[in-house]
C-alpha cells in the first residue's frame, strides 16, 4: 500500500468529533501533508479518479466509438484522426472536438481493440468477388439476349456515376478493428465522405459514342456557383450541371437526367441515323 493510502486508512480510525492531525500523520507515514489533507477532505481525488474526470470520453462512450470503428473497418472505411475526433465530438455531444493529440492518447488506452496503420493493399472481400466464372456467365447470357432480340450496338448504353473527393488524397494512417484487420486483411481505404464531394455521370454507347457528361456539385442551397463554371466553354462544350446537399444523385436528379440528357440526346441520335438511312436508300 502506498504511504498516502496508508495515512488515509489511519485517519479513518478517528473517533467522531476528533480533529485529524494532518502534519503528524503525514510525517508518520512519509507523505505530503497538503495532499493528505485534500484527499481526506475529498477536495482532491486519486490520480486515477482525476484522469477519469479529465477523459474526453467515458468508458461507455469509448466502447461506442470502438464499435463504430469495427463497423467502418468491415465496410472498408477505416477512419482517420480527423474523423475519429469528429466521431468523438458527436458521441459526447460536445461543442468542440478533442485536441490534435487526443487520438494518440486514446488509441494507446485501447490498443487491444484497435490499431493504427497505413491503409494500403486490396480488400480481400472485393478480390473474392472478382470471379472470372461469373463474368463469363454474364457476357454469355448478354450475347444470347442480343442475338435473340436483334439488338443493335447503337441501341445499347451503359451509364455509371463516380464520386470524386475534392482535394488531394495522400496515403495516410487509419484506424482499424484488430479482428477484421487480421481475419480479413481489410486494409483498403475508400473515400471517407468527410470532405466535399462532386459526382460525375457518364453514359457510353456500345457503338463507341457517348452522351454529354453530367456533374453534381454539393450545395445545400441547390444553386450552382459561378466559380464552378469558370473553365466551362458554352460554345465548345455541353454538360449538365446540378447540385444536391450531399453531392450525390437522388430520385429527382436521376429523373431529370433521363429526360434532359439521355432521352434528348438518344432521340437526336436516332433521328440522325434515320436520316442517314433514307439518304442511303435514295443513293
Amino acid at each position: 500500500m502506498q504511504p498516502i493510502e496508508a495515512a488515509l486508512e489511519s485517519l479513518k480510525s478517528l473517533k467522531p468529533g476528533e480533529s485529524p492531525n494532518y502534519t503528524a500523520t503525514a510525517k508518520n507515514y512519509g507523505c505530503n501533508r497538503s495532499t493528505l489533507s485534500k484527499r481526506h477532505r475529498r477536495v482532491q481525488g486519486t490520480r486515477a479518479e482525476q484522469y477519469e474526470n479529465q477523459r474526453y470520453l467515458t468508458e461507455e462512450q469509448s466502447r461506442t466509438l470502438i464499435a463504430y470503428i469495427n463497423k467502418l473497418t468491415a465496410r472498408s472505411l477505416p477512419p482517420s484522426n480527423q474523423m475519429l475526433r469528429n466521431f468523438a465530438k458527436e458521441i459526447r455531444h460536445a461543442e468542440k472536438r478533442p485536441g490534435n493529440h487526443w487520438p494518440e492518447r486514446w488509441r494507446k488506452r485501447y490498443a487491444k481493440d484497435i490499431m493504427y496503420a497505413y491503409a494500403t493493399g486490396i480488400d480481400k472481400g472485393r478480390k473474392a468477388a472478382d470471379s472470372a466464372f461469373k463474368y463469363t456467365l454474364y457476357f454469355e447470357l448478354m450475347q444470347r439476349k442480343i442475338q435473340e432480340y436483334e439488338v443493335e450496338a447503337e441501341d445499347m448504353y451503359n451509364m455509371d456515376e463516380k464520386g470524386v473527393l475534392l482535394g488531394i488524397l495522400q496515403e495516410g494512417k487509419r484506424y482499424f478493428s484488430w479482428r477484421k484487420y487480421e481475419e480479413d486483411g481489410l486494409k483498403q481505404r475508400l473515400q471517407d465522405g468527410n470532405r466535399e464531394w462532386i459526382t460525375s455521370i457518364g453514359c457510353v454507347c456500345a457503338d463507341g459514342t457517348c452522351l454529354s457528361p453530367s456533374l453534381i456539385y454539393q450545395a445545400v442551397s441547390g444553386k450552382i456557383q459561378d466559380t464552378w463554371l469558370q473553365d466551362f466553354d458554352l460554345k465548345e462544350q455541353y454538360c449538365y450541371f446540378t447540385s444536391s446537399p450531399s453531392g450525390w444523385t437522388n430520385d429527382k436528379i436521376g429523373y431529370t437526367w433521363l429526360v434532359n440528357v439521355f432521352n434528348r440526346e438518344t432521340k437526336a441520335k436516332a433521328r440522325q441515323r434515320y436520316r442517314l438511312l433514307i439518304i442511303d436508300d435514295y443513293s
